[in-house]
């Protein structure tokens, strides 16, 4: 199977509908939003295990003060947790660059993102149902998540001239750093301040 590669002046140079810029930036910028997000639901377990874990004091109806926490889990079951999210994300890596180009880059793409972020809205509830349940979701949300790396690719090759692919990658990789430094920081404080359920429903 071969995939042409478009120059820059067989390649339509139309724009966007709602501004002037041509479609190969809109489309950068979109995927600049896609990789913030995907890294932001990739860290957020990182920062909420340690609320989720820690210990906090309950005042009970009769005034007394007690230490709990909501999951008793060791190092051991923690660092499981955190790492089985890549389990299922290296599993996808090959398959990813065949079926974007295969189905479809952006539509694949989109695709990983929405099915990471609605497994990730169910993260509460699988902790609650055990820690086989929750390491199960996060394998699964790596599943998802590995496909976007490498369908990201299959885009390139239709909407960037060869001479921009490396200009317009930088800008929509770039948005996986700035999800990770924005999604750190505010998972903290959604954790201490609302509690750390919210982290996975915001991101």
């Amino acid at each position: 199977m071969q995939i042409s590669e478009t120059t820059s002046s067989e390649r339509p140079t139309s724009k966007s509908g709602c501004c002037s810029m041509p479609r190969r930036y809109l489309v950068a910028f979109l995927a600049f939003l896609g990789f913030w997000n995907v890294y932001a639901l990739r860290v957020n377990l990182s920062v909420a295990i340690v609320a989720m874990t820690s210990n906090y004091t309950v005042t009970l109806d009769n005034g007394t003060v007690i230490q709990k926490r909501d999951f008793d889990w060791d190092s051991k079951t923690r660092g499981l947790l955190l790492s089985s999210f890549f389990y299922g994300y290296i599993i996808t890596q090959i398959p990813g660059g065949w079926l974007g180009a295969r189905v479809g880059g952006a539509l694949l793409f989109g695709a990983g993102i929405a099915s990471t972020a609605l497994l990730t809205l169910l993260t509460p509830l699988a902790a609650t149902g055990g820690v086989t349940f929750l390491f199960v979701l996060r394998v699964l949300e790596g599943v998802f998540e590995g496909v976007t790396y490498p369908c990201i690719h299959a885009v390139w090759a239709r909407w960037a001239p060869p001479m921009e692919r490396s200009k317009l990658a930088t800008l929509a990789f770039s948005g996986s750093y700035v999800g990770t430094v924005v999604a750190l920081p505010l998972s903290g404080y959604l954790a201490k301040h609302v509690g750390w359920p919210y982290v996975f429903y915001v991101f």
